[in-house]
């Protein structure tokens, strides 16, 4: 992002209301994340808006569309990370984002074991448990900035979690 010089920001507050209001509004469309963050906290941030976020976004993880290859599964993990990862941004409520990773790596490790095998798999396992350990690791930080009821409502699913990936 580009820095403001000094003066720039005087202009820019000596501007009339109206004439901001309106550049405000210009730039803030330009950018869909913002748009998105801005529509969340002053008009959709309450409870319920949340649980119904956190439901879109795991409706969208599905990994049953039949039995997937392990270059699928690798595909649509990488895919449905990205939209935690926004859903993250969004809201910025690191609770229903340590659920949704929980939520992603069990729904991925079920479809692993039932997996199609290809000769590729030999390269696509590690990399497979590599990203998953990650969003373990991920969730293990979260949890550190939870409140402490959290760590043991949390603390054996992602130990049992963390146990399953290494033994892959």
């Amino acid at each position: 992002m580009a820095k403001l010089s000094d003066e720039l920001k005087e202009a820019i507050l000596s501007l009339p209301t109206k004439e901001k209001n309106k550049l405000l509004l210009r730039l803030i469309a330009k950018d869909e994340l913002l748009t998105d963050q801005l529509q969340y906290k002053l008009l959709e941030n309450t409870p319920s808006d949340l649980k119904f976020r956190q439901q879109e976004v795991q409706e969208q993880i599905d990994f049953t569309s039949g039995r997937l290859t392990l270059k699928q599964i690798l595909t649509y993990f990488r895919t449905f990370s990205g939209k935690i990862n926004r859903f993250a941004k969004v809201t910025k409520d690191k609770q229903t984002e340590l659920e949704l990773w929980k939520y992603l790596c069990e729904a991925a490790l079920i479809a692993f074991k039932q997996y199609r095998a290809t000769l590729r798999d030999s390269q696509l396992k590690p990399k497979f448990k590599e990203n998953a350990l990650k969003k373990i690791s991920k969730m293990y930080s979260l949890l550190e900035d939870l409140h402490e009821d959290y760590h043991l409502e949390y603390m054996d699913d992602l130990k049992q979690l963390e146990k399953d990936y290494k033994q892959l």
